[in-house]
């Protein structure tokens, strides 16, 4: 896969932003415990593109903002002939599903302008894309700071021009666990470990580790502050034929309220490969950019900024829709096709949000 910057194949973390079953606050993960937000998943699965084919980078992406919340008390909706089919699915749910189950259902569809695509120095060639992108996490929290789950997404990128070098199709699967520290009353750190393995189009199968560590900050009623380091160790197979270690820093602000939210987001990425090490530098060996017989750069830097503003459509359909610009800055690899030069990318589109949060009773003090 061709990204090396945060999106679900390639910005980190990178969050959904979503309007779900239950539909909580970020801070209302517990009362006085500030919940983990992280950017949404459409910031965090937009890979880099090059006409070398598919490259290495391919940042967080299972949405883990889906955090335990404390009801008081615990208030549920009631069954009734005034509820519409979409209200009766919502409460059903709610009614049926474990309580310490929690999910993330979201599906995005964009159109994208890039002012570069193959991320030359020189003559710069611009083109649009649709993108389709379903992404669906699963998991379990077994106390209110602790979670495990599986994650799903794939997204499959057409392009107007040169369809036949850009086009593909990539699918992730991971499997995670995080657990939450209260520092204080506002703010929260969270770590994780996930392992992953990607399936992508004209390409060998790659497997990554995950390790990452988060701080959220909450700023008044509607607002936070995280920052994030990701790490990706990158293999041909897990834990066999190194490729490539990727390390994430993100820093960023959301704005929150019940129909609208902002998001900025700023993420540098360092590539380190040893070459030496690739197995797909051999002679004749078809590597993972498509070229027969050449590795990957060594090293490579990207910079990348996200400022992304959406909108609820609708009280009874939780669909979004949504706006972003994502400029990318390459520094490092200047005379090489796919790791040079600068890319604005333009996106617009719609985003079907579902959730459901893990839910905890409460102890209520006995008088």
């Amino acid at each position: 896969m061709n990204s090396r910057y945060p999106l679900s194949c390639a910005t980190m973390i990178l969050l959904a932003m979503s309007f779900s079953f239950v539909q909580p606050a970020p801070a209302q993960a517990e009362p006085g415990v500030a919940a983990p937000i992280m950017p949404p998943p459409s910031v965090v699965s937009s890979p880099d593109n090059n006409a070398s084919g598919v490259g290495t980078m391919l940042a967080q992406t299972a949405p883990t903002d889906v955090q335990p919340i404390d009801l008081t008390p615990v208030h549920l909706p009631e069954r009734g002939g005034q509820f519409n089919s979409l209200q009766n699915l919502k409460t059903n749910a709610l009614y049926t599903l474990p309580a310490k189950m929690f999910f993330n259902l979201n599906v995005e569809n964009s159109l994208r302008l890039e002012t570069n695509t193959f991320q030359t120095r020189n003559h710069m060639k611009s083109n649009g894309a649709y993108r389709v992108l379903p992404d669906i996490t699963l998991g379990y929290a077994p106390t209110r700071t602790t979670r495990v789950y599986a994650n799903y997404f794939m997204f499959r990128d057409t392009y107007i021009k040169y369809a036949s070098k850009l086009d593909r199709t990539i699918h992730s699967v991971i499997l995670g666990a995080d657990k939450d520290f209260l520092i204080n009353p506002r703010t929260s750190i969270t770590t994780s470990i996930k392992g992953r393995e990607l399936f992508i189009t004209k390409s060998e199968e790659l497997s990554d580790i995950l390790p990452s560590i988060s701080m959220v900050r909450r700023v008044g009623t509607y607002g936070a502050l995280y920052s994030s380091v990701l790490g990706q160790i990158r293999f041909q197979d897990m834990l066999d034929k190194y490729q490539e270690f990727d390390q994430f820093y993100s820093l960023g602000a959301v704005y929150r309220k019940p129909k609208w939210s902002l998001l900025f987001d700023t993420t540098l990425i360092d590539n380190f490969g040893k070459g030496h090490l690739r197995s797909d530098t051999n002679a004749g060996a078809t590597t993972i950019f498509g070229t027969p017989g050449i590795g990957a750069p060594n090293t490579n830097h990207m910079f990348v900024l996200t400022l992304e503003a959406d909108r609820k459509l609708s009280t009874r359909i939780p669909l979004v829709a949504f706006v972003r610009a994502q400029p990318v800055f390459n520094m490092g690899q200047e005379k090489r096709q796919g790791y040079s030069g600068f890319n604005l990318r333009l996106f617009g589109g719609l985003r079907l949000e579902i959730s459901k949060p893990a839910i905890f009773p409460v102890k209520l003090k006995s008088t």
